[in-house]
């Protein structure tokens, strides 16, 4: 448990720290922090449930989107900037490290075992994330015009 909860810290730190690069200010920084700690949470509770790294990343793409979404509504701003650093906990880029560097030493097996897992990772965020702002702009249209009819 002590080490999920260092988990969740840090990926609301490195969140944190994209918003600034970002330069926001105020409450959309800290909204924009949350938004990493919730995909690493959904992806915890995905990964304890199924341990399915693929699974785990797509659904944990698919909350930050409904995050992002969300807060990028409320809060009247673009999209990305919630988006973004919902998924930096996501990235995986120690598995890229590992990719190149086994290609650099010519170790290809590992290159191929690496560079599999990278790949995985990054099509389940991306399928997360057209999967979750399709479903979300339909329900939003489809709420808009049951409001409209009312």
């Amino acid at each position: 448990m002590k080490a999920e909860i260092i988990q969740v810290l840090a990926s609301f730190v490195g969140s944190f720290g994209f918003a600034v690069l970002y330069n926001l200010r105020g409450k959309k920084l800290y909204m924009a922090g949350i938004s990493g700690m919730v995909s690493w949470i959904a992806y915890l509770i995905v990964w304890n449930e199924m341990p399915s790294t693929f699974v785990a990343n797509l659904a944990a793409a698919a909350v930050a989107t409904i995050y992002a979404e969300t807060m990028a509504r409320i809060l009247k701003t673009p999209v990305t900037v919630f988006l973004i650093t919902g998924i930096i906990p996501l990235v995986p880029g120690g598995n890229l490290y590992y990719t190149m560097n086994y290609v650099l030493a010519k170790q290809w097996h590992l290159f191929y075992l690496y560079g599999q897992k990278t790949l995985l990772i990054a099509v389940a965020v991306a399928a997360g994330i057209m999967t979750a702002s399709s479903v979300y702009g339909i329900c939003a249209s489809v709420w808009k015009y049951c409001k409209k009819e009312i």
